[in-house]
């Protein structure tokens, strides 16, 4: 089987990770970190983790904040070699079980026809993947354009270009074995849903542009705050957040930070904002 892409993972990323918060008023995905003792200001940038070509949002207020700090911290360290072959690892079914016996014959039949389509495999191959890489895989083609950018890979690029460190706040075990803590039959549920609806090219087309608006507060209105996000959203969510915070702490205390995160870990009560804000730190929105 080949190795789950980056652009596959990145797109998975989008569409369960981006949390669905609508707190303070006050909105940027650039945002400066001061305070508690810090003898350096750090800076937190929300991302979204693929986005076509043409709506790549980057300024020099951005790339300003990734010069002046020290090191890269983003949710995983992307610049790991073994990254693919991690990522592969944790995408198959414990004993490569495949998900058609727990399907429905509609259901199955459903998802061979997409698969096939555009795969060129049917879901007796593809079924021994987790259902979070299958929804991964056909929210991919849900992208309309061919030539896409990932703000990760060009924070990871500048930083090695400019010889800064680069770290993630999870391991790739860690935050893909998330999904192992949702039963298998919701995520099919939203799989087959989303096929069936045709709906990904909608919600991508709305979060992008909320995305551009710099509203992190306005994607709670994009997103659909039904369903397994919401009714999981301590385990995909909120629980990261507050798991990171103690790490956050530590990195900016040893070097200057620039912080890149998914762009829904911002916003909410239980954000990284608000919670950074809560232990001391100023958190400021810098403006476009």
């Amino acid at each position: 089987m080949k190795s789950l892409t980056h652009k596959t993972y990145f797109f998975l990323l989008i569409f369960f990770f981006m949390g669905f918060t609508s707190f303070a008023q006050e909105t940027s995905l650039l945002w400066k970190i001061s305070g508690n003792g810090l003898s350096k200001e750090s800076y937190l940038f929300g991302t979204i983790h693929i986005i076509c070509a043409e709506d790549f949002l980057m300024d020099s207020r951005i790339e300003a904040a990734l010069a002046h700090s020290e090191g890269l911290l983003m949710e995983l360290d992307l610049s790991d070699p073994q990254m693919a072959m991690k990522m592969q690892q944790q995408s198959l079914n414990e004993g490569m079980k495949n998900i058609q016996s727990e399907l429905t014959k509609e259901d199955t039949e459903l998802l061979d026809r997409f698969f096939t389509e555009n795969y060129g495999a049917g879901i007796a191959q593809l079924g021994i993947l987790k259902p979070f890489v299958l929804s991964s895989m056909a929210l991919l083609k849900s992208i309309p354009c061919e030539d896409v950018k990932s703000y990760e890979t060009f924070f990871m690029e500048k930083a090695k270009a400019q010889t800064k460190s680069i770290e993630g706040l999870e391991t790739v075990e860690l935050q893909m074995g998330i999904f192992d803590q949702i039963p298998a039959a919701v995520q099919m549920e939203e799989l087959v849903k989303m096929i069936k609806e045709e709906s990904g090219a909608d919600e991508f087309r709305k979060l992008v542009s909320t995305y551009l608006t710099e509203d992190i507060h306005g994607l709670f209105d994009v997103m659909n705050a039904d369903g397994m996000m919401n009714n999981y959203r301590n385990i995909l969510l909120d629980n990261r957040n507050k798991n990171w915070i103690p790490i956050l702490q530590e990195k900016m205390k040893q070097k200057s930070q620039f912080i890149a995160v998914g762009g829904g870990h911002l916003g909410g009560e239980m954000g990284i904002v608000e919670l950074l804000r809560k232990a001391s730190f100023t958190v400021t929105p810098i403006l476009p």
